[in-house]
Protein backbone atom coordinates (compact mmCIF):
# COMPACT_ATOMS: atom_id res chain seq x y z
CA UNK A 1 0.00 0.00 0.00
CA UNK A 2 2.83 2.18 0.87
CA UNK A 3 4.55 1.64 -2.55
CA UNK A 4 1.22 2.38 -4.42
CA UNK A 5 0.43 5.39 -3.03
CA UNK A 6 4.42 6.69 -3.29
CA UNK A 7 3.72 5.55 -7.59
CA UNK A 8 0.82 7.91 -7.29
CA UNK A 9 2.43 10.55 -5.70
CA UNK A 10 5.08 10.40 -8.35
CA UNK A 11 2.47 10.13 -11.03
CA UNK A 12 0.74 13.39 -10.02
CA UNK A 13 4.03 15.07 -9.26
CA UNK A 14 4.78 14.25 -13.31
CA UNK A 15 1.71 15.47 -14.35
CA UNK A 16 1.76 18.53 -12.34
CA UNK A 17 5.33 19.46 -13.69
CA UNK A 18 4.41 18.71 -17.03
CA UNK A 19 1.15 20.82 -17.23
CA UNK A 20 3.47 23.48 -15.43
CA UNK A 21 5.67 23.46 -18.21
CA UNK A 22 2.87 23.58 -20.87
CA UNK A 23 2.11 26.69 -18.92
CA UNK A 24 5.42 28.65 -18.73
CA UNK A 25 5.11 29.72 -22.14
CA UNK A 26 1.77 31.17 -21.73
CA UNK A 27 3.00 33.09 -18.54
CA UNK A 28 6.44 33.93 -19.59
CA UNK A 29 4.65 35.30 -22.70
CA UNK A 30 1.94 37.44 -21.33
CA UNK A 31 4.06 39.69 -18.99
CA UNK A 32 6.28 39.91 -22.36
CA UNK A 33 3.74 41.14 -24.54
CA UNK A 34 2.32 43.61 -22.40
CA UNK A 35 5.88 45.00 -21.69
CA UNK A 36 6.70 44.37 -25.68
CA UNK A 37 2.95 46.79 -26.22
CA UNK A 38 2.84 49.02 -23.83
CA UNK A 39 6.50 50.18 -24.25
CA UNK A 40 5.18 51.17 -27.69
CA UNK A 41 2.36 52.77 -26.97
CA UNK A 42 4.65 54.74 -24.34
CA UNK A 43 6.96 55.57 -27.24
CA UNK A 44 3.93 57.27 -29.30
CA UNK A 45 1.68 59.13 -26.86
CA UNK A 46 2.32 62.52 -25.66
CA UNK A 47 -0.21 62.70 -23.26
CA UNK A 48 1.39 62.68 -19.77
CA UNK A 49 -1.70 60.82 -17.85
CA UNK A 50 -1.24 57.69 -20.35
CA UNK A 51 1.88 58.01 -20.35
CA UNK A 52 1.96 57.30 -16.72
CA UNK A 53 -0.64 54.42 -16.74
CA UNK A 54 1.37 52.43 -19.66
CA UNK A 55 4.56 52.85 -17.42
CA UNK A 56 2.80 51.75 -14.82
CA UNK A 57 1.45 48.59 -16.53
CA UNK A 58 5.35 48.32 -17.83
CA UNK A 59 6.51 48.22 -14.37
CA UNK A 60 3.81 45.44 -13.38
CA UNK A 61 4.80 42.93 -15.86
CA UNK A 62 8.37 43.16 -15.61
CA UNK A 63 8.04 42.83 -11.92
CA UNK A 64 5.51 39.21 -12.62
CA UNK A 65 8.64 38.67 -15.06
CA UNK A 66 10.98 38.74 -12.75
CA UNK A 67 9.39 36.86 -10.16
CA UNK A 68 8.72 34.06 -12.21
CA UNK A 69 12.04 33.56 -13.70
CA UNK A 70 13.20 33.74 -9.79
CA UNK A 71 10.86 31.11 -9.00
CA UNK A 72 12.22 28.46 -11.83
CA UNK A 73 15.67 29.76 -10.47
CA UNK A 74 15.22 28.88 -6.79
CA UNK A 75 12.94 25.72 -7.84
CA UNK A 76 16.00 24.45 -9.89
CA UNK A 77 18.60 25.46 -6.92
CA UNK A 78 16.32 23.77 -4.43
CA UNK A 79 16.50 20.36 -6.64
CA UNK A 80 20.35 20.37 -7.17
CA UNK A 81 20.81 21.29 -3.21
CA UNK A 82 22.66 24.75 -4.12
CA UNK A 83 20.27 27.04 -2.44
CA UNK A 84 22.26 29.42 -0.48
CA UNK A 85 21.98 30.88 2.54
CA UNK A 86 23.44 34.03 4.18
CA UNK A 87 23.34 34.62 8.09
CA UNK A 88 23.22 37.46 10.09
CA UNK A 89 21.85 39.69 12.79
CA UNK A 90 18.22 40.37 11.86
CA UNK A 91 16.21 43.46 13.16
CA UNK A 92 12.41 42.26 12.78
CA UNK A 93 10.98 45.62 13.05
CA UNK A 94 13.16 47.36 10.51
CA UNK A 95 12.79 44.47 8.29
CA UNK A 96 8.83 44.04 8.15
CA UNK A 97 8.64 48.26 8.15
CA UNK A 98 10.99 47.55 4.85
CA UNK A 99 8.97 45.60 3.35
CA UNK A 100 5.43 47.24 3.64
CA UNK A 101 7.03 50.02 2.24
CA UNK A 102 8.15 48.61 -0.87
CA UNK A 103 5.11 46.15 -1.48
CA UNK A 104 2.52 49.48 -0.52
CA UNK A 105 2.72 50.56 -4.56
CA UNK A 106 1.54 47.11 -5.75
CA UNK A 107 -1.69 47.10 -3.51
CA UNK A 108 -5.02 46.95 -5.14
CA UNK A 109 -7.47 49.41 -4.75
CA UNK A 110 -10.04 49.58 -1.93
CA UNK A 111 -7.49 47.36 0.43
CA UNK A 112 -4.75 49.17 3.07
CA UNK A 113 -1.05 47.53 3.40
CA UNK A 114 -0.52 47.78 7.15
CA UNK A 115 2.46 46.61 9.61
CA UNK A 116 0.32 45.92 12.67
CA UNK A 117 0.81 47.56 16.01
CA UNK A 118 2.69 47.03 19.49
CA UNK A 119 5.58 45.28 17.86
CA UNK A 120 7.93 44.57 20.52
CA UNK A 121 11.78 44.93 20.06
CA UNK A 122 13.06 41.83 18.19
CA UNK A 123 17.24 41.17 16.73
CA UNK A 124 18.00 37.79 16.32
CA UNK A 125 20.09 35.73 13.57
CA UNK A 126 19.08 34.68 10.44
CA UNK A 127 19.19 35.20 6.59
CA UNK A 128 17.10 38.62 6.08
CA UNK A 129 17.32 38.27 2.50
CA UNK A 130 15.57 34.93 2.51
CA UNK A 131 12.89 35.75 5.54
CA UNK A 132 12.40 38.84 3.02
CA UNK A 133 11.29 36.26 0.64
CA UNK A 134 9.05 34.04 2.45
CA UNK A 135 6.97 37.67 3.53
CA UNK A 136 6.95 38.92 0.19
CA UNK A 137 5.14 36.20 -1.61
CA UNK A 138 3.07 35.58 1.43
CA UNK A 139 1.84 39.39 0.97
CA UNK A 140 1.96 39.03 -2.94
CA UNK A 141 -0.46 36.25 -2.49
CA UNK A 142 -2.83 38.10 -0.08
CA UNK A 143 -2.82 41.17 -2.62
CA UNK A 144 -3.93 38.92 -5.48
CA UNK A 145 -6.99 37.31 -3.23
CA UNK A 146 -8.12 40.29 -1.33
CA UNK A 147 -10.15 43.02 -2.87
CA UNK A 148 -11.11 45.33 -0.40
CA UNK A 149 -10.69 45.61 3.33
CA UNK A 150 -7.03 45.26 4.75
CA UNK A 151 -3.55 43.21 4.67
CA UNK A 152 -1.29 43.14 7.51
CA UNK A 153 2.29 41.95 8.31
CA UNK A 154 3.05 41.62 11.96
CA UNK A 155 5.37 39.17 14.24
CA UNK A 156 5.47 38.29 18.13
CA UNK A 157 8.17 37.07 20.29
CA UNK A 158 6.65 33.69 22.21
CA UNK A 159 7.74 32.36 24.93
CA UNK A 160 9.08 29.18 23.49
CA UNK A 161 12.14 31.41 21.80
CA UNK A 162 10.66 31.50 18.56
CA UNK A 163 9.46 34.71 16.56
CA UNK A 164 6.28 34.34 14.41
CA UNK A 165 5.78 36.16 11.96
CA UNK A 166 2.75 36.54 10.34
CA UNK A 167 0.40 37.98 7.33
CA UNK A 168 -3.09 38.13 7.51
CA UNK A 169 -5.60 39.40 5.51
CA UNK A 170 -9.23 40.34 4.62
CA UNK A 171 -9.53 38.33 1.26
CA UNK A 172 -11.05 34.79 0.22
CA UNK A 173 -9.08 32.64 2.42
CA UNK A 174 -8.38 28.89 1.67
CA UNK A 175 -10.90 26.30 2.11
CA UNK A 176 -9.70 23.70 5.09
CA UNK A 177 -9.57 21.12 2.29
CA UNK A 178 -7.04 23.03 0.59
CA UNK A 179 -4.77 24.21 3.40
CA UNK A 180 -1.92 21.95 2.92
CA UNK A 181 -2.66 21.24 -0.78
CA UNK A 182 -1.29 24.62 -1.58
CA UNK A 183 2.06 24.07 0.01
CA UNK A 184 2.68 21.11 -3.29
CA UNK A 185 4.82 22.74 -6.45
CA UNK A 186 2.53 23.66 -9.18
CA UNK A 187 -0.71 24.10 -7.40
CA UNK A 188 -2.54 27.40 -7.43
CA UNK A 189 -5.69 28.46 -5.75
CA UNK A 190 -7.07 30.23 -9.03
CA UNK A 191 -5.65 28.95 -12.57
CA UNK A 192 -6.44 32.53 -13.77
CA UNK A 193 -4.02 34.33 -11.47
CA UNK A 194 -0.70 35.38 -12.54
CA UNK A 195 1.99 33.17 -11.30
CA UNK A 196 3.98 30.12 -11.22
CA UNK A 197 2.10 27.86 -8.34
CA UNK A 198 5.50 27.38 -6.70
CA UNK A 199 5.86 30.50 -4.46
CA UNK A 200 4.43 28.60 -1.39
CA UNK A 201 6.37 25.38 -2.10
CA UNK A 202 9.85 27.50 -2.14
CA UNK A 203 8.37 29.01 0.98
CA UNK A 204 8.08 26.17 2.79
CA UNK A 205 11.85 24.49 2.02
CA UNK A 206 13.28 28.11 3.15
CA UNK A 207 11.11 27.61 6.31
CA UNK A 208 12.62 24.79 7.06
CA UNK A 209 16.37 25.06 6.00
CA UNK A 210 15.90 28.20 8.55
CA UNK A 211 15.07 25.53 11.27
CA UNK A 212 11.15 27.04 11.19
CA UNK A 213 7.72 26.06 9.81
CA UNK A 214 5.46 27.36 7.46
CA UNK A 215 1.72 27.03 8.07
CA UNK A 216 -1.86 28.48 7.45
CA UNK A 217 -3.32 29.70 11.18
CA UNK A 218 -6.71 27.67 10.37
CA UNK A 219 -8.17 29.56 13.83
CA UNK A 220 -8.24 32.81 11.39
CA UNK A 221 -11.56 33.18 9.86
CA UNK A 222 -11.64 36.87 8.68
CA UNK A 223 -9.85 35.45 5.63
CA UNK A 224 -5.85 33.89 5.30
CA UNK A 225 -3.51 33.87 8.14
CA UNK A 226 0.07 33.25 6.82
CA UNK A 227 2.74 32.33 9.45
CA UNK A 228 6.24 31.82 9.41
CA UNK A 229 8.06 30.30 12.83
CA UNK A 230 11.49 30.80 13.07
CA UNK A 231 13.69 29.86 15.92
CA UNK A 232 15.09 33.02 18.13
CA UNK A 233 19.55 32.28 17.93
CA UNK A 234 21.22 35.06 19.04
CA UNK A 235 24.47 36.11 17.76
CA UNK A 236 27.52 35.66 20.20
Amino acid sequence: QSLIRARDVARRSDRLKSAFLANMSHEIRTPLNAIVGFSTLLADTEDARERREYAGIVEQNSALLLQLISDILDLSKIEAGTMEFSYGEVNAGALCTEIVESMRLRNPQGVTLSLAEGLSECHFLGDRARITQVLTNFITNAQKFTEQGHIRLGYAVREDDTVRFYVEDTGIGIEAERQEEIFNRFIKLDSFKQGTGLGLSISRTIAEKLGGILHIDSSYTDGCRMVLTLPLVYAE
